[in-house]
C-alpha cells in the first residue's frame, strides 16, 4: 500500500463521520419547516443544540485532509464548485448563529426558526450538488480546473444528487427523532420517514443510472475486486433501504433501528461510490497518486492527525453517552 492510499484511510473516515453526524442534525432541521407544533419544533431543537458544533468539526477535518494530503483535488475541485461551497459555508454559519440565538428565546422564534430551517435544507441540497458535480466529471488541464462556473451542473445531474441528498438527511433526520423523542413527534417521524426513504431509494437509483450520461466519467469497475466491491456497496444499499422502509412502517418497538438501517444505508452508498470511483478523486483524470502530497508531507500528516483523531472519537463518543436517552428527560438527567 502505498502512503497516498494509507492517508485516503483518514480522508474516508472524517468524510464518513461528518456525513454520518452532521447528516442527522441537517436532517432534523429540514424536518422543523414542515413541523406546526413549537413545542415539538423546541423538542428538534434540543436535539440539535448540543451536538452540532462537535458534528460540523468534522467536516474542517474533511477539508484539512484533503488541502494537505491531496492538494491538486482542492486546486481543481473548488474553482468548479464555488458556486455550491460558498452557499453551503454560509447557510452552516447561518443555522449555527440561529441554533444559539435560539436559545436565547422561550418557545420558537419564528425568524431565527426559519433560518435554522432554511440553512438547513440549503446546506445538505449544496453538499449533494457538490458531490454530483465532483463525480460526474470536471475538465482540468496541467493541474487546474479548465471549465466554466455552471460545469458541475452536468445537464441538472448535480440538482439530482442534490435533493437525493436532502433526502438522505431527512431519513437520517427520522431515524434520531424515532430513536430520541416519544409520543406524537415519534409518530410523525415514522410517518415522514417512509416518504423520505422512497425519495432517497428513487433518487438513489437514478442518480446511479444517469451518472454515466451526465459528463466525462465511466463508472466501470473494470477488475474483479473493485467489481466484488461495488456488488456488495449496491447490496449493502438496497438492504438499509428495505430495512428504513420496513422499520418506519412497522413502528418497531426497537426504537434504534431505524438509526442502525440509516447506518447501513451510508456503507453501501459509500462502499458503491469506492468501488466505482477508487483511485480517482476528481474523475477523468485526478487520481490518488497523482493529487497526493510528497511522502515526506505525507508521513508527518498521518502521525499528527493519527494522534489527534481518537481524541476526537473519544471526545465525542462521551458526548454522547452523557446525553444518551430521550430529549425530554436529558437535562434533568445531567442536572440530577
Amino acid at each position: 500500500m502505498r502512503l497516498s492510499d494509507a492517508w485516503m484511510i483518514f480522508v474516508f473516515l472524517a468524510f464518513a463521520m461528518y456525513i454520518v453526524l452532521d447528516g442527522y442534525d441537517l436532517g432534523i432541521g429540514v424536518l422543523t419547516l414542515f413541523e406546526r407544533d413549537d413545542r415539538r419544533r423546541r423538542e428538534m431543537h434540543e436535539l440539535v443544540a448540543w451536538v452540532w458544533d462537535g458534528n460540523e468539526s468534522w467536516l474542517v477535518l474533511v477539508a484539512l485532509t484533503l488541502w494537505a494530503g491531496v492538494p491538486l483535488v482542492t486546486g481543481v475541485a473548488l474553482p468548479a464548485l464555488y458556486l455550491v461551497l460558498i452557499p453551503m459555508l454560509w447557510s452552516l454559519i447561518a443555522r449555527g448563529v440561529s441554533l444559539e440565538l435560539i436559545e436565547q428565546h422561550s418557545g420558537w422564534p419564528r425568524l431565527w426558526g426559519a433560518l435554522f430551517g432554511i440553512g438547513s435544507l440549503l446546506a445538505a441540497f449544496c453538499q449533494g450538488a457538490a458531490f454530483g458535480g465532483l463525480i460526474a466529471g470536471l475538465p482540468a488541464h496541467a493541474g487546474t480546473f479548465a471549465g466554466g462556473p455552471f460545469t458541475f451542473l452536468h445537464h441538472g445531474y448535480a440538482v439530482l444528487t442534490g435533493f437525493t441528498a436532502v433526502a438522505l438527511y431527512v431519513v437520517a433526520g427520522c431515524a434520531w427523532l424515532y430513536m430520541k423523542t416519544d409520543g406524537d413527534l415519534q409518530v410523525r417521524a415514522a410517518r415522514i420517514g417512509i416518504a423520505a426513504v422512497v425519495a432517497l431509494g428513487a433518487g438513489t437509483a437514478a442518480s446511479w443510472l444517469l451518472a454515466t450520461s451526465a459528463g466525462p466519467v465511466v463508472l466501470h469497475p473494470g477488475a474483479g475486486s473493485r467489481l466484488g466491491v461495488w456488488i456488495v456497496g449496491a447490496v449493502v444499499l438496497a438492504a438499509g433501504v428495505s430495512l428504513a422502509l420496513g422499520s418506519f412502517a412497522a413502528k418497531v418497538r426497537a426504537e434504534w433501528l431505524p438509526a442502525i438501517a440509516t447506518l447501513v444505508i451510508y456503507a453501501g452508498g459509500l462502499l458503491l461510490a469506492g468501488g466505482l470511483l477508487y483511485p480517482t478523486l476528481v474523475p477523468p483524470h485526478v487520481t490518488v497518486h497523482t493529487a497526493s502530497s510528497p511522502h515526506s508531507s505525507l508521513l508527518f500528516l498521518i502521525i499528527g492527525v493519527g494522534i489527534f483523531i481518537p481524541i476526537i472519537l473519544i471526545y465525542q463518543t462521551y458526548g454522547y453517552i452523557v446525553f444518551r436517552g430521550k430529549v425530554g428527560g436529558t437535562r434533568e438527567a445531567t442536572s440530577a
